[in-house]
């Protein structure tokens, strides 16, 4: 390959001390450069040559055997492999699993008793109620009792995992399996909607993790008072019946079977009155 005279001026100007190492580093650098430049300069020298009887090495090849331009050639004559994203299954699912996740498990003695005892009497827990709470629930029963009502209790206390588990029904049942039509969640679909109903969970109402039931301060139950006589009006009502002893109803529309502990109790006469003139 013939160098243009002013290259091999360059040349000569390109020589430099290497004794030290930032010289070392620089002379490397600018060999490099010189290298570039000539193999550049030779492959513009050969388009105005005529061609020769055997063909001479390209301009690519000749930098593809050039130890200093190996790393240059890498960056145009290698592509990055790009391996797929590994997918991840969870251990012992399959692609037709239902996508709803399962029910959490209940882990607390207290709250294990009562899911047992679902749907019957076991389920309602006064004994852990406030004191006071439970006091007044016995005056209320009581009094209905002597009006000629009936109280059936449907819970009471409930210790706080036993209330998340109510709120987890609820939000499965409402938030992802009432309208879910997936074949492959309709076992849980089945599960989740029993639980439900036993739990007699209001869908216009969703439980809170923190109640008045994990308090012990108020049960719910459905209370049924003798009806009034013809033409005449009822001398008392329930929820006049709960404020003697205590007790009101803080969400009538929504949750006519709640009732609440009230600290100080509104005592009237003439409710007193009335209960007397009823008995």
């Amino acid at each position: 390959m013939v160098f243009p005279g002013n290259l091999s001026k360059m040349a000569s100007i390109y020589k430099i001390k290497t004794h030290s190492p930032t010289g070392a580093r620089l002379a490397r650098y600018r060999q490099l450069s010189l290298t570039v430049t000539c193999v550049l300069c030779g492959g513009f020298t050969a388009f105005g040559q005529a061609p020769a009887t055997q063909p001479s090495q390209t301009l690519w090849q000749e930098m593809r055997n050039n130890p200093n331009l190996q790393f240059l050639v890498s960056l145009f004559d290698s592509k990055p492999v790009l391996s797929p994203m590994p997918v991840i299954v969870p251990a012992g699912s399959d692609g037709n699993a239902c996508p709803v996740a399962a029910l959490e498990k209940i882990d607390d003695p207290a709250a294990l008793q009562l899911e047992a005892a679902g749907g019957s009497e076991g389920v309602v827990d006064v004994s852990n109620m406030l004191p006071a709470a439970a006091r007044a629930l016995g005056l209320f029963q009581a009094r209905v009792a002597k009006a000629g009502g009936t109280v059936v209790l449907k819970s009471a206390y409930r210790p706080y995992a036993y209330q998340k588990h109510l709120q987890d029904v609820w939000y499965k049942w409402m938030g992802e399996l009432r309208e879910n039509h997936n074949p492959a969640c309709q076992p849980l679909r089945a599960e989740v909607q029993a639980e439900f109903d036993m739990h007699h969970l209001i869908e216009r109402q969703h439980p809170v993790a923190i109640s008045d039931h994990t308090r012990g301060i108020a049960f719910d139950a459905t209370v049924a008072l003798p009806a009034s006589k013809r033409g005449r009006r009822s001398s008392i009502s329930l929820d006049r019946l709960a404020r003697l002893v205590g007790l009101f109803r803080p969400a009538i529309a929504a949750d006519p079977v709640h009732f609440k502990y009230q600290p100080q109790p509104v005592r009237t006469a003439s409710v007193r009155r009335r209960i007397r003139a009823s008995a």
